[in-house]
């Protein structure tokens, strides 16, 4: 009578496979946690040009919002108003001129508002599309059609070569004259009418950002304006070769 044998695995064999495939399941829960962590902070680098490029849809694209319980004074303020006050959407002396959008303090919060503008009465028309706002014009921020988004996933603009917050300005202006957008952009938290007289169109910003996310790889990307921006297509991220931020 011949024995039986069973076949099996060892317990070496076992305590192997099982070692070998946690290793295994470890490795794709690294390489996949940190694919995620990647595609978050690009998602915020887009969600930061996604928000500049809407305010140039929105200074060519006008949306006037109010009714008509609304006045503008001749120092462009937009108040509240009933009776012999209100004035009907288009009857005012103040024209939407275009879009302030400002990043804070803390670099993580956008915001964007119309900029009303009032003409200086027997104004003599100026030289030039920058001109005639800044030497004409009274310019206020709306409190109406104002927007404000948080940048996702923990992240915050910075300076280039830093990870020091960077607040930044910027006014989308619709020349009165030709028609035409003009950009003017600095650092800082600035009014209006501060941007107007910089006459900074002609300076390229980058706007780094930094994440507070475990296991980023790659260097740290951008929100590039670039020098006389008129239109959508001047807001762009630069390829990381040119490594603005790092």
């Amino acid at each position: 009578m011949s024995a039986r044998t069973e076949a099996g695995f060892t317990l070496v064999e076992s305590m192997l496979f099982l070692a070998i495939t946690g290793l295994l399941v470890m490795g794709i829960l690294v390489g996949s946690g940190a694919a995620i962590t990647q595609q978050r902070y690009r998602d915020s680098v887009n969600s930061l040009k996604s928000f500049i490029q809407d305010q140039y849809s929105d200074v060519t694209n006008v949306t006037n919002s109010r009714n008509n319980q609304w006045q503008c004074d001749a120092g462009g303020n937009v108040t509240e108003a009933s009776g012999a006050d209100a004035q009907a959407r288009g009857t005012s002396n103040c024209v939407l001129l275009g879009r302030y959008i400002t990043v804070n303090d803390n670099g993580t919060m956008l915001s964007g508002a119309n900029v009303i503008g009032y003409r200086a009465a027997g104004a003599e028309t100026a030289a030039s599309d920058v001109v005639e706002p800044q030497e004409n014009y009274t310019l206020q921020i709306s409190p109406l059609d104002q927007e404000e988004q948080e940048l996702r996933w923990g992240s915050q603009v910075v300076q280039p070569e830093s990870s020091t917050p960077l607040n930044f300005s910027m006014l989308v202006l619709r020349s009165p004259l030709s028609g035409s957008i003009i950009t003017f952009a600095a650092t800082g938290i600035q009014a209006p009418e501060a941007l107007l007289m910089t006459e900074n169109v002609s300076t390229q910003h980058d706007l780094c950002v930094d994440a507070d996310l475990n296991l980023l790889a790659g260097q740290r990307l951008a929100v590039r304006v670039a020098a006389y921006a008129t239109n959508q297509a001047a807001i762009s991220i630069p390829p990381e070769s040119e490594g603005v931020c790092d």
